[in-house]
């Protein structure tokens, strides 16, 4: 329920932004050409066409994620930046269809009426969504370390968060045997106060115990329409991870997901994937290839290539290629790059923050080494300390490490364990969903990621 509704959020702004764009196309045309032509009357594809690709550019520049600010400058930037972008798009595409002759107040009206429709739509949707739609209402039960953490998340969701009382326990002698029995008034204080709050998710706190009583209000609780759901479970729905220090092995073994393992057509759709993207982008960025190695020649002494053990699948070490950015014996230094790091040259910096120094992986993922999307592939050294310090680090290894993943995408450059522990959480995440539909939404992610500067250290 609680992934349903935030999936039902991102498509009201959706539908928002398909009716503005729709309108914006119509006033331009009539305004352009001075007559009213409706979109059935063979300009679909020029609304289509600008749809799609408007649409396309706003999920990659993050602009459908429910805990934006709609009534940000930010937001406001974004719309105007993509507008501009797919107006640009669609004037080359007139070259490729001469038969669409329109004047230049057709592009100016068209850009500028495009942010202007978005940004209404969106601000009637934020503001019928604050005052006519019910806050869902999040009800947690227990009262632990992590009632905090997941109320944080929550709140950026627009949930209204809420504890539930938790039923006492008094140990009572009943012959030879000892029991342990709720007081009288704790299930019913649990069931007024469900009745009172009217929560649409109940969460179970990792440390609250369930009595007979507690657990059959729950039960009806969830046959009536509330979800109940556990904290893991919850918390990954709203953050995208997987709250590991409020978590046991148990529930790896209970928790839903993981099909990937058992399905051999998605391991192989994977891997075909890779293979044609990873083809793909090799012919596409050929060109660069030798252009790069020359700038790297001249900006600092040494080989072209930077080639390094890194533990892949089934912690089997394979040979990494990337294109150098450090000076030669930086290594020796410390296993972990830092912010503005020293030993990184010029130009390997725009390498690093352009991605284009893992360029040479994609020989590795047509080798089979790696994926295109999966967890970062870490030296052995690092997966040595990982997995001595980080319970379920070992986890990590049961897919192909990849050039891009969730991780990458959530979480800025780590240069230490707790970092490694935050990563681990995106990672097992991925792991848990993973499909062929979350490697094509990594990769959008990912192209938002380089185009926002936010590229390695």
């Amino acid at each position: 329920m609680l992934k349903r509704q935030i999936r039902n959020s991102q498509l009201m702004i959706l539908a928002c932004d398909t009716i503005a764009i729709l309108v914006a196309v119509q006033v331009a045309i009539f305004l352009g050409t001075g007559q009213y032509l409706l979109l059935t009357q063979g300009f679909r594809s020029i609304a289509v066409g600008y749809c799609f690709f408007l649409s396309l550019l706003f999920y990659i520049t993050d602009l459908y994620n429910v805990r934006r600010d709609q009534h940000s400058d930010e937001t406001a930037s974004l719309v105007v930046l993509n507008a501009a972008i797919a107006a640009a798009f669609l004037t080359l595409s007139f070259y490729f269809y001469p038969r669409w002759i329109f004047g230049r107040s057709f592009f100016v009206i068209l850009f500028l009426g495009t942010p202007g429709l978005v940004m209404t739509g969106r601000l009637i949707w934020s503001h019928l969504r604050g005052t006519l739609a019910r806050p869902s209402t999040v009800a947690v039960l227990g009262d632990g370390p992590a009632v905090e953490e997941l109320g944080m998340v929550a709140r950026e969701h627009k949930l209204k968060v809420v504890s539930l009382p938790v039923a006492k326990y008094v140990p009572m002698l009943s012959g030879t045997h000892s029991q342990i029995i709720s007081h009288q008034n704790g299930t019913g204080e649990l069931q007024d106060a469900m009745t009172s709050l009217q929560p649409d998710i109940i969460v179970l706190e990792p440390s609250a115990s369930l009595d007979p009583g507690t657990a059959r209000t729950l039960i009806g609780a969830r046959f009536s329409g509330i979800a109940v759901l556990d904290f893991p479970t919850a918390f990954q729905m709203l953050s995208g991870k997987l709250p590991l220090n409020h978590m046991d092995g148990q529930w790896f073994l209970s928790a839903h997901g993981f099909q990937f393992f058992e399905s051999n057509i998605a391991v192989r759709l994977k891997r075909l994937f890779d293979l044609g993207l990873a083809f793909a982008l090799l012919v596409v960025t050929a060109p660069l290839l030798p252009l790069i190695a020359l700038g790297i020649k001249l900006s600092s002494k040494g080989p072209a290539l930077y080639v390094q053990g890194r533990v892949g699948r089934n912690s089997q070490v394979f040979h990494l290629l990337k294109f150098r950015t450090m000076s030669v014996g930086a290594d020796s230094e410390g296993p972990w790059t830092v912010k503005n790091d020293p030993r990184v040259f010029p130009f390997g910096r725009f390498l690093r923050l352009t991605r284009l120094d893992e360029l040479p992986q994609l020989v590795n993922v047509l080798r089979g080494d790696m994926s295109f999307v999966g967890p970062r592939p870490e030296s052995l050294v690092l997966v040595k300390l990982y997995e001595r310090e980080i319970p379920y680090y070992n986890l990590r290894s049961a897919v192909r490490p990849g050039i891009t993943g969730w991780a990458q995408t959530n979480y800025p450059y780590g240069s230490s364990v707790a970092d490694a522990v935050e990563k681990l959480k995106y990672d097992l995440h991925y792991i848990q969903h993973l499909s062929l539909l979350f490697d094509i939404q990594i990769v959008l992610r990912t192209i938002r990621t380089v185009l926002g500067r936010h590229g390695s250290q």
